[in-house]
């Protein structure tokens, strides 16, 4: 088996099973796993490729070291202390380590991290595995892939290099990557281990971008850590409040697709009827972004509904949205005005 499937796969295996109960063992199985683990694996080649321009002014490697020793220090930091770590880690102001400000999303997703380490922790620390397979799956398949990563591939794609919500973007990944890379590695060996070999190396450089031995190999990490605290519940309030309009929305365009009325979610006009307190703080940049529409309306209401139509504006040609401000410029008629901004500026 172990020829056939892989050490790796084996091991997660072995990870996923409850060995209080009987023991299951076959071919199938082995199959589903594989499906899992090619899930898990992408999940890290994803975020890895999402960091390829992280700035070199603050080397993963630097924060790496610096991340260690907060972990050795924090039992005897104060409460004072530990909140203003928060604040910065939240994007809540330019702490280091942390470009630009974080949104909605990026505070949901490392509130959400801070779920999957506590658990992850506990559950190593009971030797309950299985719990540390099913939370990490769950987070991958959920949470990142269906949602984080769906949500926030227009700006990493489409935004400037250097926009400050690309940047936040990129470091909440960046703290994803990191400790999934060290709650895999005693599951996942050599993966963990291949994925962080391209972390600690510099872009474009075949050595490590620090010389110590600390940042040479996963398997000499600390599990990462949080503090008393972290969780942000207003933020989750939020983002299921959200979701559930993104439902009600899903359902407006899937009835617009059978009617032949539009190709897919970006060619939509929605307009969303609601009580605008569910929207929290979130501009209507955010919900479009979150809904993954071009052009959102919102009218106040008591019942929740969403009403389709085709939308008036042409097509971007760099990010697909249709926007208003499209055929606006003389030099680039075929791009939005943020497109144009990126592509003009050096």
């Amino acid at each position: 088996f172990v020829k056939k499937h892989g050490a790796d796969l084996i091991r997660l295996w072995a990870s996923s099973i409850n060995f209080g109960d009987d023991v299951p063992f076959s071919e199938e199985m082995f199959t589903r796993l594989g499906d899992t683990y090619r899930r898990i694996r992408n999940t890290l080649r994803i975020l890895l490729g999402n960091l390829f321009d992280i700035p070199d002014s603050k080397p993963v490697a630097a924060l790496y070291e610096r991340r260690n020793q907060d972990a050795k220090d924090r039992r005897s930091q104060t409460a004072a202390t530990k909140s203003a770590d928060l604040s910065s880690r939240r994007g809540e102001d330019e702490g280091e380590g942390f470009l630009g400000r974080a949104t909605l999303i990026d505070r949901w997703i490392l509130d959400r991290l801070d779920h999957v380490i506590a658990e992850c922790r506990n559950a190593y620390a009971t030797f309950e595995f299985h719990k540390v397979y099913h939370t990490i799956n769950h987070f991958c398949a959920v949470d990142l892939s269906s949602l984080y990563i769906d949500i926030t591939k227009d700006r990493m794609y489409c935004d400037a290099p250097d926009s400050p919500r690309r940047r936040a973007t990129q470091f909440a990944m960046h703290e994803i990557f990191d400790a999934l890379c060290r709650l895999l590695a005693p599951v996942l060996v050599f993966t963990a281990e291949e994925a962080w070999s391209y972390t600690v190396a510099g872009v474009g450089d075949a050595g490590p971008r620090s010389a110590t031995a600390a940042t040479n190999s996963v398997h000499v990490q600390l599990f990462p850590e949080i503090g008393e605290g972290v969780r942000d519940a207003s933020v989750n309030q939020q983002i299921d409040q959200l979701l559930r309009l993104r439902g009600v929305i899903g359902q407006a365009l899937e009835k617009s697709r059978q009617e032949k009325l539009i190709g897919n979610s970006l060619e939509a006009r929605v307009t969303l009827k609601c009580d605008r307190k569910t929207l929290g703080s979130a501009s209507k940049e955010e919900l479009e972004e979150f809904f993954i529409l071009s052009d959102l309306i919102i009218e106040d209401a008591d019942e929740v509904s969403a009403s389709v139509e085709k939308t008036p504006y042409a097509k971007c040609a760099r990010c697909w949205r249709h926007r208003e401000t499209v055929g606006q410029s003389t030099i680039h008629p075929d791009l939005c005005d943020r497109c144009e901004s990126v592509v003009t500026t050096k």
